[in-house]
């Protein structure tokens, strides 16, 4: 059976010489592999549409902030830190797989893309803006709707890491909210589904719970997240 080709989108950098580069953590395409998927990095700006013919599905992974101006703010703190090159990079991309119908799937960053890209609003900063905190790999627990793709895989709750800073304000139109947790009072919207196309997206990271090293260190291991994607995919 052929693999599914996964195309994985990562951050912009540079290497110690000033040579511009594109950047990906191991273990987003570690565990494509384990799910039976053939992962290839995104790594240029002008070939939306032929990575889409291409690829069987799109993975966007977690990375810096979305500018605020793709959802309609001014930038409201110095600290977020933006990536504009990807920002074009992942919007074209998501507009050329919606054309496509082929999956999309959302980490961290991921969600925060596919909601602004639908028309919705990020919490620029949790701690200012509603308290608590989601940063640094924090571990907490997530209600999750049962009739979801994560309520049939991992039944009505389990607990998750954060890595974010910012998280989902208003919810696009077509996104239905299936993961929630609590911040300061306040109720966080953890993963979407999109109400009619194959396109779904987690706020944890949920590559880091699964494998030989994980955080949470005894969590549920997330491997069928992978494999329900990649199985989207074929």
């Amino acid at each position: 059976m052929k693999q599914p080709l996964i195309l994985i989108t990562g951050g912009t950098g540079a290497a110690a010489n000033g040579t511009p580069t594109w950047n990906l953590n191991q273990n987003y395409a570690d565990n494509i592999v384990r799910a039976g998927g053939l992962p290839i990095l995104a790594v240029n700006n002008d070939n939306a549409k032929a990575y889409a013919e291409l690829a069987d599905g799109l993975l966007l992974s977690g990375g810096k902030d979305v500018d605020p101006a793709l959802y309609g703010q001014e930038l409201k703190y110095d600290f977020v830190i933006m990536d504009k090159q990807r920002d074009d990079l992942e919007w074209k991309l998501v507009k050329a797989f919606i054309e496509k119908k082929k999956p999309i799937w959302g980490i961290c960053r991921g969600i925060q893309v596919l909601n602004a890209y639908f028309g919705g609003t990020l919490y620029q900063d949790i701690p200012d803006q509603i308290g608590g905190d989601h940063a640094k790999g924090v571990c907490h627990p997530c209600t999750l709707k049962k009739d979801s793709i994560l309520g049939k895989l991992f039944g009505e709750s389990m607990e998750i890491n954060s890595y974010h800073h910012q998280a989902l304000d208003q919810l696009a139109s077509c996104l239905v909210a299936t993961a929630w947790s609590d911040s300061n009072g306040h109720q966080i919207v953890e993963a979407v589904e999109h109400e009619s196309l194959p396109i779904w997206a987690v706020q944890w990271h949920p590559e880091r719970m699964t494998g030989p090293v994980t955080n949470p260190k005894n969590c549920v291991d997330s491997l069928p997240m992978f494999e329900y994607f990649v199985n989207q995919c074929r």
